[in-house]
């Protein structure tokens, strides 16, 4: 098994597609793309992130005023079992105007619940004292005393490009979320479900992007959006927050 990558520094771009319209664009892009190895067998792969946030929600008001230079902390990991081994990320993901940079740690589930978490990461922070990211990470935990909040899951539909496998587009599709104060199952909240009848489709890139994408863009007429999955979950699911800015379109 190839070793995960920790560190990711891209541009990154969204959009949004009703499903009616996935099979099509799936067509177009298999001309110049193929998929993604690790949902070989269903098509797809699940992907559960558990976001944090300070007591009055500071990372989603950043990105409501649209702060350009903005961060963003969650528990990653995939697949639809969590058990005490299952790996875990624990990531920032920064955001500076249209670049991305994307830092993590891998964990597994059992050092993630309740004040494990924070013990876990205080003690790579001192036992790798010139690792910048686990010093960023700690401090930000502290800082701004962040806490879990949103847990968004969700069915991803990856491709990369045959020439460049560095270019990458992504689908989430059956987008659901719900309140979660810890990390773990949750049975007893129900989740929501967000944009229950389009997909999200993003584009990865590192450098510029191929001509023939941007014909693709044209064909399905294709929109950037400022779309969050953490800023709509939380709309969605807390009444105080929705600004009527979110869609339920399509």
């Amino acid at each position: 098994m190839a070793k995960p990558t920790l560190h990711f520094q891209r541009f990154e771009f969204k959009y949004f597609l009703p499903k009616h319209k996935v099979k099509q664009l799936i067509a177009a892009l298999l001309t110049h793309m193929v998929w993604d190895p690790n949902a070989r067998e269903t098509g797809f792969y699940r992907v559960n992130s558990l976001y944090f946030d300070s007591p009055d929600y500071g990372c989603f008001w950043d990105k409501e005023a649209g702060v350009a230079d903005r961060k963003k902390m969650r528990l990653r990991y995939y697949g639809d079992l969590l058990a005490s081994d299952t790996p875990v990320f624990a990531e920032i993901k920064r955001k500076k105007d249209a670049l991305i940079i994307k830092d993590r740690v891998g964990l597994l589930a059992k050092d993630c619940a309740g004040i494990a978490f924070e013990q876990k990461i205080r003690e790579l922070s001192h036992s790798e004292k010139d690792n910048g990211f686990l010093q960023e990470l700690m401090w930000f935990i502290k800082r701004n005393a962040m806490r879990p909040k949103v847990h968004v899951t969700y069915n991803r539909r990856a491709l990369f490009g045959k020439r460049d496998k560095r270019f990458r587009v992504t689908i989430d599709e059956n987008i659901e979320s719900r309140l979660q104060p810890f990390f773990g199952e949750s049975k007893a909240r129900l989740p929501r479900r967000i944009y229950p009848h389009g997909v999200v489709f993003e584009v990865k890139y590192h450098n510029v992007l191929p001509s023939w994408f941007h014909r693709v863009l044209q064909t399905f007429e294709l929109q950037r959006l400022a779309y969050s999955k953490y800023g709509n979950s939380v709309r969605m699911i807390l009444p105080q927050f929705n600004d009527n800015n979110y869609q339920l379109s399509y």
